[in-house]
């Protein structure tokens, strides 16, 4: 009997004993957090987890200090209440304050913790300013990524005057932790390795950290043929991370082998455009692709670009595939555009492109670039104010200028507007129609004084002039910018808050400021009076002299 019971009591002690985990929680590495600011009922996510910050401390009494800040009666502890969730299903409720632990979910896939807390003494635990808040980060267990690639010391190879071909495979481990036990397999089909020892297309690397990456080498035999061939070599790798579970790649790299040298291809593509233009102009893009070689030339794609200062006239692309080329024939197509802005020294119309096949070879090639000079005027309109902030019933100054820095003078004229609330004290607002030479900038000025307060946009002035003759018919605007101007009414003001006066020798009790939050209000700006402070300062300067000189 009493060995009966030991036995039981033996089994009852092991069976209380857990599980050892499939891993070590020490080996686990982890990826970056994603940390946000949580206010009641906010919500931080990353991945498949998400924390919900669902209560903290209560509201309490407030009370101002001399200075007129607001201060907690009672400092607040800080803390946060939250729910975690997986995949939007709640799996466990945590309190973290200052100083806790981090909370792991049994996984390890996720780790959840507070990285900062509102100040016990902050405004915002007053009832009515109460607005908590707690910084939480999440951060996701790091895992591996392979990837591998084969590559070779050509891409086509011939038989009468290439021997061997060196393959190379590369792998990496491109993720954020460690995989261990990793197997590489290089399958090169057909093809046979020069030596015969196939045991050389296998390795296995017990560890690679992240970054980290491995290469090996093989030297395979060019077969002997009498027609052209292709090859593929493909390379698996797999490993496992810290949890064993399986990570694999492949890559793969295709070769080509001819029975004799290979004649290069001989295909060109040109770009023509005419080089010295009008701003009024419409002119066209021709591109041609032709094939002098010996192969035909197919899978042939064409790519085009253009540059931003100029329109393209028609709905095309840009992008073409033409037919088949035999050897000697060649394709071409055209394009209109038109210039949007003139420049006497030149825009750069980009290179086109053309990627192509000839016997189981794609290779590509590109056009030569082209300056296009575009001649015509260039206008450059601005508006600018002398104060960007005033009283109201202040004076601003309201400059408007217009240049050409195009290269043919223009017929101009510039008008601008009043903005509501706003009437012009001095000055013209607009500027005739005048021939506006290049590089003898014109403009004019005037005075507004605002009638109402806040943040006003000025409109735009607009220039209206000719595309490029003088007395020709077409005509263009060009806008400027829009200045704002900050009006302060005065009388809208609240005055500064009262001074306390301390007698002297009296101890004053420091007190740390609550760092502001983003809803502590911004300060009343002070409104402007020039001169006023001067005003002031010189009566308290004599008073000051004659109060020394009594002493």
């Amino acid at each position: 009997m009493r060995l009966y019971l030991g036995a039981l009591v033996i089994a009852l002690w092991l069976t209380s004993i857990p599980l050892a985990a499939a891993f070590v929680p020490g080996d686990i590495e982890w990826s970056p957090a994603v940390i946000g600011t949580l206010n009641k009922d906010g919500t931080l996510s990353n991945g498949d987890y998400k924390v919900k910050a669902v209560q903290f401390p209560g509201p309490v009494l407030g009370r101002q200090d001399v200075y007129g800040k607001w201060l907690p009666e009672d400092d607040v502890d800080p803390m946060v209440y939250l729910e975690v969730y997986k995949k939007d299903v709640l799996i466990k409720e945590i309190i973290m304050a200052p100083g806790s632990d981090p909370y792991i979910d049994p996984d390890y896939e996720a780790k959840i913790y507070a990285t900062g807390f509102m100040a016990g003494n902050a405004k915002e635990w007053i009832y009515q300013f109460y607005n908590p808040w707690a910084k939480v980060a999440i951060e996701l267990r790091a895992k591996p990524a392979l990837t591998v690639t084969v590559t070779a010391d050509k891409t086509a190879y011939t038989s009468s005057n290439d021997r061997v071909i060196i393959a190379k495979v590369t792998i990496k481990n491109t993720g954020t932790a460690v995989i261990k036990n990793v197997d590489v397999n290089l399958n090169i089909g057909e093809l046979k390795l020069e030596d015969g020892r196939t045991e050389l297309l296998h390795n296995n690397y017990l560890s690679m950290a992240k970054g980290d990456s491995q290469t090996y080498s093989v030297v395979i035999s060019v077969p002997k043929l009498v027609s052209q061939k292709s090859y593929t070599l493909n390379a698996v790798a797999k490993g496992y991370d810290v949890k064993d579970i399986e990570y694999k790649s492949s890559g793969n790299l295709s070769l080509a082998v001819s029975p004799k040298p290979m004649d290069p291809p001989r295909v060109t593509i040109s770009k023509s455009i005419k080089n010295n233009i009008y701003l009024k102009d419409t002119v066209y893009v021709k591109i041609t692709v032709g094939n002098g070689g010996t192969y035909d030339v197919y899978n042939i794609h064409v790519n085009d670009s253009m540059n931003g200062n100029f329109e393209l006239k028609t709905n095309e692309s840009l992008q073409w595939d033409p037919p088949m080329l035999k050897p000697g024939q060649e394709w071409s197509t055209s394009y209109p555009i038109k210039p949007l802005s003139a420049s006497p020294t030149g825009f750069i119309i980009p290179a086109a492109a053309a990627q192509f096949t000839y016997t189981n070879i794609t290779s590509s090639i590109s056009s030569q670039t082209t300056n296009v000079i575009v001649n015509g005027p260039q206008i450059v309109l601005n508006k600018t104010v002398n104060k960007a902030k005033v009283n109201i019933t202040e004076d601003v100054t309201v400059t408007v200028s217009i240049s050409n820095s195009g290269n043919i003078g223009t017929s101009a004229e510039v008008k601008d507007t009043l903005p509501a609330g706003a009437s012009l004290v001095s000055g013209p607002i607009s500027l005739a129609s005048t021939y506006l030479e290049y590089n003898k900038p014109l403009g004019f000025s005037y005075i507004i004084r605002m009638d109402t307060d806040g943040n006003i946009s000025l409109p735009a002035a607009t220039a209206t002039y000719t595309d490029v003759e003088w007395r020709g018919a077409g005509r263009a605007v060009k806008s400027s910018e829009t200045p704002v101007i900050t009006v302060i009414d005065p009388s809208k003001v609240p005055p500064p808050l009262p001074t306390v006066a301390i007698p002297a020798g009296t101890a004053v009790k420091q007190t740390t400021q609550a760092p502001q939050t983003e809803n502590t209000p911004e300060p009343t700006p002070t409104p402007i009076t020039p001169g006023f402070d001067v005003m002031i300062a010189i009566p308290i300067l004599i008073i000051a002299a004659v109060h020394h000189r009594r002493r």
